[in-house]
């Protein structure tokens, strides 16, 4: 959806502003040429959305026109902009290099220069859930580690596009970590629609407040809950015959209902989890890391020497969530902390044919659920991107813990 209320400043410029015309969404627009003259002109300008949507981003053009002749599009543009694109409201600066697109003898006293806005949907990269509104909305800004908010009061989501990626892991992989498994394989996987995954694990603040309205501080990991838990225990323990549903009485039920929103909050496929944590790369990890820590597992490369621990809680003890590195698309905690729960039914082997948005077994063939990324009392080789590891749906351990995905309908 776009909109399109157009023609939004038209002012001219010499030495100092001439006149400005305020319009839809720019206002306060002024002009000014660098002095000495050196072929440069700043353009200020405020952008403003009068309907304070969640999420304004505002597609620009800039134009030019010298006295009464045909416009152009002022091309050598530098500042706050991005591919003419600009996702806040609020004062900006561009400078354009007029020198560069019209020549040296520019008469900067008998040009014009027009501002088109359009408001757009581009689908921002990051939404997050406040937990004391149940208000959903979107967000072009990196939520900070450091804001303990994001950890307690509010649940922050990555958006992963939809794409093609290389799931499993190689014979070579497996062997050296001496990863006896046989449900790694090597094989290519679509997926069709973009999603957003939680940037951490769900932290005890967090369920207790969806749960039970209860406050709650602690920001390490809620554990201890199985597959029904979260899912319930009639057509939530279903899947994927019954798709999406859940037992209303489950953790995915009363988030839902509190949300009201045509969106669905769930636990992540096999294939979304480890899409999201390869970010679309083919590493053993979401670091190209070689590491040297005295274990069985030590790896030096070139003399270069990078710690697994940079990135992941293992042999070790739960701790708080974010407090290592993220993976390139702002994820913390993909590799150790706890053990995360998918969707899927457990399949052994899952081929080497090219797939498209797999949801693992259409029918129950064991009592089994995957899991993914490790847990804090385990050894590298466990916490490695493709390790998927089994466990029954009803089954409770102090170190199981979940990640939220939620898909826009």
């Amino acid at each position: 959806m776009t909109k399109t209320k157009n023609i939004a400043a038209i002012l001219c410029f010499s030495l100092v502003i001439v006149s400005a015309a305020r319009g839809d969404f720019v206002s306060n627009i002024s002009c000014t040429q660098r002095w000495p003259w050196n072929g440069k002109v700043d353009i200020d300008y405020t952008l403003s959305n009068e309907e304070h949507y969640d999420v304004p981003v505002f597609k620009l053009g800039f134009y030019g026109k010298i006295g009464n002749g045909p416009s152009f599009p002022l091309r050598s543009l530098s500042g706050d902009v991005e591919d003419h694109t600009v996702r806040a409201e609020g004062t900006h600066r561009v400078t354009w290099d007029a020198a560069q697109d019209l020549g040296t003898n520019v008469d900067a006293s008998n040009v014009k220069i027009a501002i088109v806005a359009r408001e757009t949907t581009i689908p921002p990269p990051y939404m997050y859930l406040d937990l004391t509104t149940y208000d959903l909305k979107g967000s072009f800004r990196v939520p900070l580690a450091s804001d303990t908010a994001t950890k307690r009061t509010q649940v922050w989501f990555r958006r992963v596009e939809a794409g093609t990626f290389t799931m499993g892991a190689s014979a070579e992989d497996r062997a050296y970590f001496n990863a006896n498994v046989n449900n790694e394989s090597v094989h290519q996987v679509t997926i069709t629609k973009p999603f957003y995954i939680a940037i951490y694990e769900t932290t005890e603040a967090q369920y207790k407040k969806i749960n039970s309205e209860t406050q709650w501080e602690s920001m390490k990991p809620m554990t201890g809950l199985d597959y029904t838990d979260l899912r319930g225990s009639n057509v939530g323990t279903n899947w994927p015959a019954r798709g999406y549903q859940v037992d209303s009485e489950s953790f995915f039920g009363r988030l839902r209902s509190k949300v009201g929103h045509d969106v669905i909050f769930d636990l992540p496929t096999d294939a979304q989890w480890e899409m999201a944590c390869r970010s679309k790369g083919d590493g053993t990890f979401h670091g190209d890391l070689t590491w040297n820590d005295g274990s069985h597992y030590a790896k030096i490369n070139n003399n270069q020497d990078t710690n697994l621990n940079l990135l992941a809680w293992y042999k070790t003890s739960i701790h708080d969530v974010g407090t290592k590195e993220p993976s390139s698309l702002g994820l913390y905690d993909m590799h150790g902390n706890v053990w995360e729960w998918c969707l899927d039914w457990t399949q052994d082997d899952l081929g080497t044919h090219h797939v498209t948005d797999p949801v693992g077994p259409r029918h129950q063939i064991s009592y089994l659920r995957i899991r993914r990324g490790g847990a804090s009392g385990n050894a590298p080789a466990d916490c490695r991107t493709a390790r998927r590891n089994p466990a029954g749906a009803g089954s409770t351990h102090s170190d199981y813990g979940f990640r939220m995905v939620l898909m826009m309908e």
